[in-house]
């Protein structure tokens, strides 16, 4: 039998189960009585932790999810659209409910018009802040708020390009000599690209910075407006007759007449190079393939974004128009003519190019083939000058002739010019060489000359 080791300790026997017996039932009875407590405590413990954390949720949300990015299509420069435009008529620009009407009437297939801002004449049909422009005194009485036409038109789906003829001004020159083309001398008055008894008209100086800045400033006017693209035209000297009379100013020998052209272009392209505005460069077909020079060696030349050659197919009727052929008077398919045109225009290849059309006299029938010429040589699109006949299909009336009620009386002698009526020497007409003889259409032997070629285009409306 095993023995207990008595100890002593302060009168009490130790016993080691005992004592071992005593600490696990001390041990179980925490234990117990820590799970009553969690068991009893939990509900409303956990219930506790639950509103506070309903709290803080609801005090600092959780971030909903951001929406996933919206890509939206890269805007297409205007040129590299198919573009269809149709220019509105001056009038019409000054009626915001004609203007409005106008863009209403316009066929689904039109893409965007082009607005006059500065006429052929020279008149300043929009309301303008700068000072150059207000200087001129130009401006319509009736002008308009440029960016509100814009927007009208923008509103509508249509792109809009607004022209502006540079130097080919016969307005402001009579308001700011300063700027314009001076007779024989700097205290010259005003050179006219005729006489005035044959309708002589004033241009603009190219050489003049106050002229070159008066142009310009109304570029920026476009630019601000919010133009898709600027038609330039205009960007020229007069024709050559008469020429050796007119004083471009001091120092204006050294510098050729294209190279101040090409330096202006630059100046022009520039001031847009970092906006959204295109610039188009517009000449004359005739005037370029007949070797004027009225716009120096090549207009192609100038910088610009795009190239708008304007075609008017009467312009090429009964004149020789390169070496080796003209019409003597319109074919039955008219396209051939503006075929023969256009090839005649120089290299377009790969450039941006938007002809300007001028097809009055004719009928959309008419000129359904030249649509499809264009197509084939890749043009950006084309610019209709409008006439309403052409449009609507309905010819205009001719107006009635009147009989005169008293006999011709015989002409007056010019009488002499006032100062506020410039004019210069009149020089002789040459006698214009006559075409080919008559009969068929097409091309014709420039050596071959009739009378009967005088009847020009036989084009009426119903043939």
């Amino acid at each position: 039998m095993k023995r207990y080791k008595v100890r002593h300790y302060r009168s009490r026997i130790y016993n080691p189960i005992r004592g071992k017996i005593i600490k696990g039932v001390l041990i179980a009875v925490i234990v117990a009585s820590l799970f009553a407590i969690g068991w009893f405590s939990y509900e409303p413990l956990m219930k506790a932790i639950n509103d506070k954390n309903k709290e803080i949720i609801e005090q600092d949300p959780v971030p909903e999810k951001p929406p996933e990015p919206v890509f939206e299509p890269e805007e297409i420069e205007f040129l590299e659209k198919e573009t269809v435009a149709v220019t509105v008529p001056e009038e019409i620009l000054y009626s915001a409910i004609d203007y409005s009407g106008f863009l209403s009437s316009l066929d689904d297939e039109v893409t965007a018009v082009v607005i006059d801002m500065k006429t052929r004449k020279g008149t300043v049909t929009y309301r303008s802040d700068q000072v150059s422009v207000n200087a001129a005194g130009a401006s319509a009485e009736n002008a308009y708020t440029l960016s509100a036409r814009i927007k009208t038109a923008k509103d509508m789906g249509l792109d809009v390009v607004t022209r502006i003829f540079a130097f080919e001004d016969s307005t402001a020159p009579y308001n700011a000599i300063d700027m314009a083309i001076r007779y024989g001398s700097a205290e010259g008055i005003l050179w006219l690209d005729d006489s005035v008894d044959n309708g002589g008209k004033p241009w603009l100086n190219p050489y003049s910075d106050t002229a070159q800045k008066y142009i310009l400033d109304i570029v920026y006017d476009a630019i601000d407006g919010g133009a898709d693209a600027i038609l330039l035209e205009g960007l020229r000297f007069p024709e050559n007759e008469g020429m050796e009379y007119a004083y471009f100013g001091s120092g204006s020998e050294e510098t050729p007449k294209d190279e101040v052209l090409l330096n202006f272009a630059k100046r022009i392209y520039s001031s847009a190079v970092i906006t959204d505005t295109d610039i188009i460069i517009g000449y004359d077909s005739f005037e370029f393939i007949s070797g004027s020079g009225v716009y120096g060696e090549n207009p192609l030349s100038f910088s610009g974004d795009g190239y708008a050659p304007e075609i008017d197919i009467d312009d090429f009727v009964g004149k020789k128009f390169s070496d080796d052929f003209y019409f003597r008077r319109l074919p039955e398919d008219i396209s051939e003519v503006f075929a023969k045109v256009y090839e005649s225009l120089g290299t377009l290849g790969g450039l941006r190019v938007l002809p300007v059309l001028d097809f009055e006299g004719f009928t959309k029938e008419q000129t359904a083939g030249i649509f499809d010429y264009l197509e084939e040589k890749n043009a950006t699109g084309f610019i209709v000058i409008y006439n309403e006949a052409y449009f609507t299909g309905v010819p205009e009336e001719p107006e009635p002739v009147v009989p005169e009620q008293n006999p011709t009386q015989p002409a007056v002698p010019t009488q002499p010019v006032t100062p506020n009526q410039p004019t210069q020497p009149t020089r002789p007409e040459t006698p214009e060489e006559e075409p080919g003889e008559s009969g068929g259409s097409g091309f014709n032997d420039p050596e071959d000359d009739s009378d009967d070629d005088k009847k020009g285009s036989p084009k009426k409306w119903g043939n």
